[in-house]
């Protein structure tokens, strides 16, 4: 995400990638303090691969998707974790964290539509309207 905000051009996105990066940073912090708690070793970021690079190395649209590909991804392994952990309150983690996903991708996805690279997404047919009709 750190990659993504400083090569994009645009303002709306480098503000979404840089939201993405405080999202993860916060949970990494979660889940560090219960290893800390327990003292399990916690895992090292890799911001430290991330070069300096500030020219357009990918379109807009492309790191776009790829953030909502993986936040997707993302959502289905807090899934996983949450129904095979034998630990309940890491449960409750998982649940407000994933609330938190969800809202930053479906704002991703506005963006997207936003900028015409994503149509709306299928919708339920009204049947009240329809029966109007």
């Amino acid at each position: 995400m750190i990659g993504f905000a400083q090569t994009t051009g645009s303002e709306t996105l480098k503000r979404y990638f840089q939201r993405g990066k405080d999202i993860a940073n916060k949970h990494i912090e979660v889940f560090g303090s219960i290893l800390r708690e327990n003292d399990l070793p916690v895992v090292m970021t890799w911001d430290t691969e991330v070069t300096d690079q500030t020219s357009f190395v990918f379109s807009d649209k492309l790191m776009l998707y790829q953030m909502l590909a993986l936040n997707r991804l993302g959502l289905s392994y807090y899934g996983l974790s949450m129904s095979n952990s034998p630990r309940h309150d890491l449960g409750v983690h998982y649940t407000w964290l994933m609330a938190e996903i969800a809202q930053f991708t479906e704002d991703g996805i506005e963006i997207m539509i936003d900028h015409g690279w994503l149509e709306q997404p299928p919708q339920a047919a009204d049947r009240g309207q329809l029966m109007n009709e």
